[in-house]
């Protein structure tokens, strides 16, 4: 089953069509790419990857800035607890992500690994900072 959004993927990903690619990391810094990996549209391994870590690029310079301004250190818990929920939404979306590229046409047992693999890793991380966030207000 292939998702209408996914026709934006270049078929071949390769320094020749390096627009292509240009344009396909581009893409991850919009509201529109967001939207469609929350909701599980994206590939199994964007949806993992970029849910996970390149939400970083948001959530590591604003606790950098809260530690920057001691009064704003009772933001932290907070911060942490939005991190968690919004975790707990990119598992949601990694469990309905459908896996791309050489994942695709891989036996379902491996494919079935992955996404089991990926939405536990997900929920690790999301359940770390749910119960850390109340002890993370600063002293």
């Amino acid at each position: 089953m292939t998702d209408p959004q996914d026709d934006y993927t270049p078929e071949d990903l390769t320094p020749s069509n390096m627009d292509d690619i240009r344009a396909e990391r581009a893409r991850m810094f919009t509201l529109g790419f967001w939207k469609s990996l929350l909701a599980g549209h994206e590939g199994m391994g964007d949806t993992f990857w970029a849910g996970n870590y390149l939400a970083a690029l948001f959530f590591i310079p604003v606790y950098v800035l809260l530690l920057a301004i001691p009064p704003l250190y009772g933001l932290f818990p907070y911060l942490f607890a939005a991190f968690g929920v919004y975790l707990l939404f990119v598992a949601r979306a990694v469990a309905k992500a459908q896996p791309k590229g050489k994942l695709r046409t891989a036996s379902r047992w491996k494919q079935m690994f992955w996404k089991i693999f990926g939405v536990a890793w997900t929920l690790m991380n999301a359940t770390m900072c749910l119960t850390m966030s109340p002890f993370t207000g600063g002293v």
